[in-house]
């Protein structure tokens, strides 16, 4: 390997690493919000003594009270997700923008599948703190017209799935929809192709996945199924694999 590429490596094992911190913080704020409790960005709480968990997040320090076993799921996605967006994404002014958004996407899919709710209180800071450091990465990186074309894309993103809201008539929440503009401008700031796979990703993936749920009778054609993890699956994909499958697509 030359040295960019042992670069990108570094970059990408820093990533998961930072990963595993980042898993630690969704932990205890997807719990916080699963059990109705009051915002908490750090240190995860025990469900029964309130005590801070261990290393695995699968007991807790002081009792040894076991834990939901969706914590290891949740630390080992993470660090696959930071990993991968630390090594697909090119520029380093951007990189914690786009690390940002693997926190929130990663945050919001936990939520989505625990409560079927993807919350204000959690989806509200996500756009509100990745255009900032978008922001602040394209001036440094002189990429204002990737950000001018995120903008637009998140726009897009949001009035189609709001269109696609109002026709479904409560089969799509207003969370997905307001989703759907954090994605379009991550994902449109790569491309406008990164953003259009991210949406039909996202309908694709949903799809076959509900089939199968119905083919091997696990859900009804009745039963409610959460589609912000497809949305944000889909957004990662375009974000860390959109060049790739594009570029097999148009051949």
């Amino acid at each position: 390997m030359n040295a960019e590429e042992v670069l990108r490596v570094v970059i990408a094992v820093l990533g998961a690493i930072l990963g595993y911190i980042a898993a630690r913080s969704i932990v205890a704020e997807a719990n916080a919000h699963r059990l109705d409790r009051p915002d908490r960005w750090w240190d995860p709480e025990c469900e029964e003594c309130d005590g801070g968990l261990s290393s695995s997040m699968l007991t807790c320090r002081s009792m040894h009270h076991r834990q939901r076993r969706a914590n290891v799921w949740i630390i080992v996605a993470t660090m696959v997700v930071f990993g991968l967006v630390a090594f697909t994404v090119e520029s380093l002014w951007v990189l914690p923008a786009y690390l940002w958004f693997a926190y929130f996407s990663v945050l919001l899919t936990v939520t989505d599948l625990d409560t079927k709710l993807i919350p204000n209180r959690i989806l509200l800071p996500a756009p509100v703190g990745g255009l900032v450091l978008l922001g602040i990465g394209s001036l440094a990186a002189g990429s204002l017209d990737a950000l001018l074309r995120g903008l637009v894309s998140g726009v897009g993103y949001f009035v189609v799935m709001l269109i696609l809201g109002l026709l479904a008539r409560g089969a799509l929440g207003f969370g997905d929809v307001k989703l759907a503009f954090l994605l379009g401008v991550f994902t449109g700031y790569l491309g406008w192709g990164q953003v259009v796979l991210a949406g039909l990703g996202s309908f694709i993936l949903g799809g076959l996945v509900a089939l199968v749920l119905v083919v091997t009778r696990r859900a009804s054609r009745k039963d409610a199924i959460p589609f912000g993890p497809f949305m944000t699956a889909a957004a990662i994909v375009a974000v860390v694999a959109g060049d790739v499958f594009l570029d097999w697509y148009l051949g």
